[in-house]
This record gives structure tokens, sequence and C-alpha cells, in this order.
């Protein structure tokens, strides 16, 4: 079983040559597991513990060997839009209260489905909500600390 230690963000995420491997953003999250990667051979994670693998990021092993690249897999999200800027930043702030992991753009915020919090994103008014199945990038929050 090959064990992956690092990670490099440098490289092209295009390289043709190394195999994706599909991840969901809790996957993503985990520092240190056991996954397969396409073609049924299994790798062991042992990444610094707070390490967040991003979409195009390859994965290493001790020596430097790259073995696959990240992919964002898609999953169930929920995906907001508002008729007017000020009704996504107040669902922003009230989802955020909720300590929730969150997707946020000019356009639209992305949550994982939740009856709780699509109550209350219903209750605000000028909002749209679609269910999707959709890479979910979460921002990493400002207390995430990022290790290389």
């Amino acid at each position: 079983m090959l064990t992956i230690t690092a990670r490099d963000h440098s490289q092209s995420a295009d390289r043709l040559d190394l195999v994706g491997i599909p991840l969901a953003a809790e996957e993503r999250e985990r520092a240190r597991h056991r996954l397969l990667i396409p073609g049924g051979e299994p790798i062991q994670l042992q990444l610094p513990r707070g390490t967040v693998l991003q979409p195009g990021d390859v994965l290493l092993t001790a020596s430097g060997e790259p073995v696959v690249r990240v992919l964002a897999q898609d999953e169930a999200v929920y995906t907001i839009r508002a008729d007017h800027p000020l009704s996504l930043l107040r669902a922003a702030y009230h989802l955020g209260n909720r300590h929730i992991a969150m997707e946020i753009t000019q356009e639209y915020l992305r949550i994982k489905p939740d009856h709780v919090l699509l109550h209350l994103i219903e209750g605000l008014g000028g909002l749209q909500v679609m269910s999707e199945m959709t890479p979910f990038l979460p921002d990493a929050g400002a207390y995430r600390h990022h290790h290389a």
C-alpha cells in the first residue's frame, strides 16, 4: 500500500499522466485515512493534521513521487441564489451564525442539505434554493490552518 505524506498544489491539475481521485468536501478535510484510487489500489493518507486538500492538489509519497491528483466529487448540495445582493448577504450572515460549511461566491451560497436550514432560508425571503449534485468547495474559514 502506498503512503501519501504530502501534497503539492504547485503542480498542474491538468496533468494527464496522473489518475484523478474524486473526493467529497468532508473527505478532503481528513488528513489520515485509507482510500482506493481508481483501479482499486489502496493508499494511506498520512498528511499533517489540519491539511485540507483542494481540487488539483497532487498527492505525493514520502520520496516525492506523485501518485494521484485530487478532484472534487459531485455531492448533494443546496445552491442559494438571490434577487438582490443584500438578500444573499443576509443569508450568508444567518447561515454563518450556524457555523456550517458553506461555499461563498458573489452569485450564490452553497451548503449541504439540511431541512432546518432550508426552513430558515425560506423564511428570509428573496432567495431561491435549488437541490443539486455538484462539487462542494466550502470556504476554509478564518480559523482553519493551511499546511503545505
